[in-house]
């Protein structure tokens, strides 16, 4: 009896340590480890210096402000549960929340805004995840593009493996150069993320593409990426178009983006009206008659 005394004695300490929250550092490092970043790869992703995050996950920094927390989680991509436990052990280790509003976690999260923002878009439109993924397509982009969503869940949802696949190149003219200036783009809007297991196998898969690594190693990737460009493509009923690109990026994060493409010339214009893809210009233009 007195052995199990014991035993039950130890059973029941054992249960309260485990049962103690886990501190703010100890939890960023041990996240950090299951995702296999060291915290070098970690500080580039949060945009931090190594040494910062070494003293947060040695509890050498004491109050780490809400803007720093928020930034790790989203360079570990902590969602849900996880999210919520750092925000709780951040709470605890500065008295501060963590979220910009209390009830933050029950709003849209960026990818839902993004898909949303897109589908209530007159003009064709898509969003695009930070390794430009399509998130989501609106009717008008699939019709400008003449995407068969059928084939299309067979396919590399990739921006780029999309405008580098044979079947999709012949549409736009000319193809190389826009090829090249989307890589370009791509390369400098995920620079810091090219440490990450996703990007890598994303890379891989590019590279197997016709003309990819010829472009690909010919590309730098700009200092600064101009915020909109023109190009020309083919459509099979609706003959040449003059598109041009616009980008909204979310403020404080660049995880989604919407690209809208709006019409270059007259004669884009033109077609844009007669297919109601521009919605808003046309009661605008109504108004002022």
């Amino acid at each position: 009896m007195t052995t199990t005394g014991k035993s039950g004695k130890a059973g029941a300490g054992k249960a309260a340590h485990e049962a103690e929250p886990e501190a703010f550092g100890a939890l960023i490092a041990r996240l950090r480890q299951a995702r296999g970043l060291s915290q070098g790869q970690l500080a580039r992703a949060a945009r931090l210096s190594r040494t910062y995050v070494y003293h947060i996950e040695t509890g050498q920094r004491a109050r780490p402000s809400a803007k720093v927390a928020r930034a790790l989680a989203r360079a570990l991509e902590a969602r849900g549960a996880e999210r919520q436990r750092l925000a709780l052990a951040f709470t605890r280790l500065t008295g501060e929340q963590m979220e910009d509003e209390p009830d933050q976690l029950d709003l849209f999260d960026q990818r839902e805004l993004a898909a949303l923002l897109v589908h209530n878009t007159a003009f064709p439109a898509h969003s695009l995840d930070r390794l430009w993924q399509v998130a989501a397509w609106n009717k008008p982009a699939a019709e400008l593009f003449e995407l068969d969503e059928a084939a299309l869940a067979s396919h590399s949802a990739n921006l780029l493996a999309i405008v580098f696949d044979p079947a999709y190149r012949g549409r736009f003219r000319p193809w190389e150069a826009l090829a090249r200036r989307m890589l370009a783009d791509f390369k400098h809007n995920t620079r810091s993320i090219t440490f990450l297991p996703e990007y890598r196998t994303l890379w891989r898969s590019l590279r197997a593409l016709p003309d990819f690594t010829r472009i690909a190693n010919s590309s730098d990737a700009p200092s600064v990426t101009a915020p909109s460009f023109v190009f020309h493509m083919r459509h099979s009923q609706l003959g040449a178009l003059a598109l041009r690109t616009t980008i909204t990026i979310f403020s404080g994060s660049s995880d989604y983006s919407i690209v809208t493409y709006v019409p270059g010339d007259q004669q884009t214009l033109a077609i844009f009206a007669a297919n109601g893809w521009q919605r808003a210009a046309n009661g605008a233009g109504e108004a002022s008659e």
